[in-house]
């Protein structure tokens, strides 16, 4: 399990994505920090992790102009690994989805280019310069 989960959205309204995370989470707040971030305190829907509040931020403009980053600070999400949630956020979301292919580490040898994408013509590692 993960430490953490980060996703990326291309041209992805942040209100669909507000309605993915309702699918899964109850919104406890939600504040606006700039026109670009908002953080979010939400509560899982599955009973095992109801009493751990997890901190989510919403970054739009995180990776160009084009994408928006949602990371949860926690390791107490209905996912994994950050792939897992990928494919979960294309299910319901249908616009492409971009995320690290392994965990972060502070070394390792993988290239930090290496992703992971999922779109409508395929899913799989790719260069993302």
């Amino acid at each position: 399990m993960q430490s953490d989960i980060e996703i990326y959205l291309l041209s992805c309204p942040t209100s669909k994505i507000r309605e993915w995370l309702q699918k899964h989470f109850i919104v406890l707040t939600e504040t606006r920090i700039n026109s670009e971030l908002y953080s979010l305190v939400l509560e899982s829907k599955a009973s095992e992790h109801q009493d751990q509040p997890i901190q989510v931020q919403i970054l739009e403009q995180a990776a160009g102009k084009r994408f928006t980053s949602v990371w949860f600070d926690s390791a107490k999400t209905p996912w994994q690994t950050d792939t897992d949630c990928a494919r979960d956020a294309y299910a319901v979301l249908e616009c492409e989805v971009r995320c690290n292919m392994t965990s972060w580490q502070e070394v390792s040898n993988e290239d930090p280019d290496q992703w992971w994408h999922i779109n409508q013509y395929e899913e799989g590692p790719f260069i993302w310069k």
